[in-house]
């Protein structure tokens, strides 16, 4: 039998590394992906003439991977020589233009442009709108970045509105039970859960769940990103237990899918890290990050945003230990990182500059304290986002900052402004609401105004009485705190009793 071989550059050979290189990304081996990709382009650069639709094509899934990485700068290179190509063959109005556009859009909201993302999506929907019907399910994916770019920007009620375009086409045009409603459903959840309407978001949620439980296999990998948004639900909710059973879940379909150290891994180790983080178990939490940044240390560009989250979590982590050294070596990371990825009124600098602060605070540094929190609030409060949790914390932190200096009547006035805030987006009962009552009562004490002190700690207890066993040692200090300001009343019936309350609890620790 006679073999016939053909040579590494033969033109043939560039669609079966195109092919293989597509199969790798999917696996999320980007470089080998990259390393088939650039053999196919050679290949065609060597045996097609210039600006051919395959070459343009190679371009474009080259920028895809570089997306994947992390590395949006280099990924829009490619998609703009993508579009360069393609704008000397085809008619302005060409169909592949809308897909050209919708990836440079990607790229710009990736590099934290939202403005020219949204440029380049209203492009991508122009020209869908001149050659689609109005109930083309490709409208419904446009609709979806747009609004996801509006809600990159804080303006909830816009991207709900165009979220809410999106499923309106998707439930004309597809089944009942089609993969994309349940898209649908989740986007617009997300949506709710930004604006801390967890209840509305739950229901959205549970929809997209139960279609993918009617339409897809139980481990289908679309499980993980939906019980993720349940955990962060559940999270935000106060219901620790739930929401680590939704993310162990989501870790488990991982990595059964991918396996142990893909790029996907990374979100499902960060997330059982803040539950073991808020729960105070410190060792697992950095346990649980460390692992995240190691798997997008190797997966990711050295400016993938997603590492952004990563620092900041492990320098919280840092801080709570008291190694403040550590923390705000961390937390300088992922400064510089967004200084050079997004814009410098990015919503997400804001995290970061109240990270450094609660670090400064810690340290006694007040005046460096009330710079970062400032120019947190700056960005907060020029976001489109008036409702955001965000603020609330912001306004909390610096009364926390006056609250140390002593300067309590600028404090009250802060601590107020983040309790109302958090009235309005969160249930009655959340430990964050008795958190500030608690911080409110301690400020009116240190003021010697007995009755707006007992008035906020008792507030805080009522709503911490409700799960003592997670509570304990925080219901004793305001049993503690009520019972010194009777002695002080010389109400002192009044302040055994509530001594007597604090001991009862210290005694079951």
């Amino acid at each position: 039998m006679e073999l016939n071989y053909v040579a590494e550059d033969d033109s043939s050979l560039a669609p079966t590394y195109n092919n293989i290189a597509g199969v790798h990304h999917s696996m999320g081996e980007y470089s080998l992906a990259l390393s088939f990709y650039k053999k196919a382009l050679e290949i065609e650069q060597k045996s097609l003439y210039a600006d051919h639709p395959l070459s343009a094509t190679t371009y474009n899934n080259l920028g895809s991977v570089h997306s994947s990485m992390g590395d949006y700068a280099a990924a829009l290179d490619f998609y703009k020589k993508t579009f360069a190509m393609r704008e000397k063959s085809l008619p302005p109005n060409h169909p592949d233009f809308g897909s050209i556009y919708n990836n440079i859009g990607t790229a710009y909201s990736s590099l934290g442009d939202d403005q020219t993302a949204l440029s380049y999506y209203q492009k991508t929907l122009e020209i869908q709108e001149n050659i689609l019907p109005s109930t083309h399910v490709d409208l419904a994916i446009s609709y979806g970045n747009i609004d996801t770019i509006h809600g990159s920007m804080g303006d909830h009620l816009k991207a709900l509105e165009f979220h809410e375009k999106s499923l309106k086409i998707r439930e004309i045009s597809l089944p009942s039970n089609h993969p994309d409603i349940a898209t649908s459903y989740n986007n617009i959840g997300s949506v709710h859960n930004a604006m801390g309407d967890y209840t509305t978001s739950l229901s959205f949620f549970q929809k997209s769940l139960d279609i993918r439980q009617k339409s897809l296999g139980e481990d289908h990998i679309s499980f993980a990103n939906i019980y993720d948004n349940l955990g962060s639900v559940y999270k935000s909710m106060d219901d620790r237990l739930t929401a680590q059973s939704y993310y162990q879940k989501a870790f488990d379909i991982r990595q059964r899918s991918f396996g142990e150290n893909h790029p996907e891994m990374a979100n499902s180790y960060n997330n059982p890290g803040t539950i073991h983080s808020s729960i105070g178990d410190k060792s697992k939490a950095l346990a649980y990050y460390g692992k995240a940044l190691e798997i997008q240390q190797k997966s990711f560009s050295n400016n993938h945003p997603d590492l952004v989250n990563t620092y900041n979590n492990i320098s919280l982590i840092y801080h709570s230990m008291e190694d403040y050294t550590k923390a705000l070596s961390f937390l300088q990371k992922a400064l510089d990182l967004q200084f050079k990825s997004r814009s410098e009124d990015h919503p997400s600098l804001a995290t970061t500059y109240n990270n450094l602060g609660l670090i400064h605070n810690s340290m006694k540094d007040y005046s460096t304290v009330l710079s970062f929190y400032e120019k947190a609030l700056v960005i907060q409060q020029n976001s489109k986002s008036t409702r955001d949790q965000s603020l609330a914390t912001t306004y909390f932190n610096m009364g926390l900052t006056y609250y140390s200096m002593k300067t309590y009547s600028t404090a009250i006035p802060l601590f107020e402004k983040a309790l109302a805030i958090q009235e309005k987006l969160l249930p009655s009962d959340h430990q964050d609401l008795a958190n500030i009552y608690y911080n409110i009562g301690l400020t009116y004490d240190a003021m010697n105004n007995y009755q707006n002190a007992i008035s906020h700690y008792e507030k805080a207890c009522i709503i911490r009485e409700k799960d003592p066993t997670t509570n304990g040692s925080s219901l004793a200090y305001v049993y503690c705190n009520i019972g010194s300001i009777y002695h002080s009343m010389k109400n002192y019936l009044e302040a055994i009793n509530y001594y007597r309350k604090a001991i009862t609890i210290q005694e079951k620790i």
